[in-house]
C-alpha cells in the first residue's frame, strides 16, 4: 500500500491529475481507494513500474498503432487487454503487443487451461509443465461471436 501511495503521489507531483481515489481507506489495514489518473506521461512511476493495486493511469493514443506503442513502452509485459467489436483487428493488434497474455474484451485473468506468464521483466517462460521455459502468448476472445481461440 505504501508503494502504491508513493507511485500515485509521485505522479501527481510530476503533473498527473487524480480523477478519483488517490488515498488510503481508513486507518487500519491495507486498503487503497480505486484510483484514476489522467495527464500521465510515460516517464512517471505509474507508467514504468508494476502497480499492484487499484490504480489506472489513463494515456491518450492517436490511433491503435500508437496505443500499441504506448503499451509496449514498458520494461514489463505480463498481460494486456484489447477492447473492440472488430475481432480481426483485435487479433492483429494482439500479435503486436509485447506481453505474455492478451485478453480480448475482458480483463486479464489467469486460467489453468492456458499458459500463464509474462515477458521482459515480468518473467520468462510460462507455467505449463514441460513448457515452462518458452514464451507462449495466449490470446483469448470474450465475445458472443464465434472466433477460434489459439495459442502462439
Amino acid at each position: 500500500m505504501k508503494t502504491i501511495d508513493s507511485q500515485v503521489k509521485d505522479s501527481v507531483k510530476e503533473g498527473a491529475e487524480i480523477l478519483t481515489g488517490g488515498e488510503r481507506i481508513g486507518s487500519k489495514g491495507y486498503f487503497y481507494k480505486p484510483t484514476l489518473l489522467k495527464n500521465v506521461s510515460l516517464n512517471m512511476r505509474v507508467a514504468q513500474e508494476e502497480v499492484f493495486g487499484p490504480v489506472a493511469p489513463i494515456f491518450v493514443a492517436n490511433d491503435e498503432i500508437d496505443a500499441v506503442r504506448l503499451a509496449n513502452n514498458s520494461q514489463y509485459g505480463l498481460g494486456a487487454s484489447i477492447w473492440t467489436e472488430d475481432l480481426d483487428k483485435a487479433e492483429n493488434l494482439s500479435k503486436m503487443v509485447r506481453s505474455g497474455m492478451v485478453t480480448v474484451n475482458n480483463v486479464v485473468i489467469s486460467d489453468p487451461r492456458v499458459p500463464f506468464g509474462g515477458v521482459k521483466k515480468s518473467g520468462f517462460g510460462r507455467v505449463i509443465k514441460l513448457l515452462e521455459f518458452v514464451n507462449i502468448k495466449s490470446i483469448r476472445f470474450y465475445d458472443e461471436l464465434v472466433h477460434q481461440h489459439h495459442v502462439e
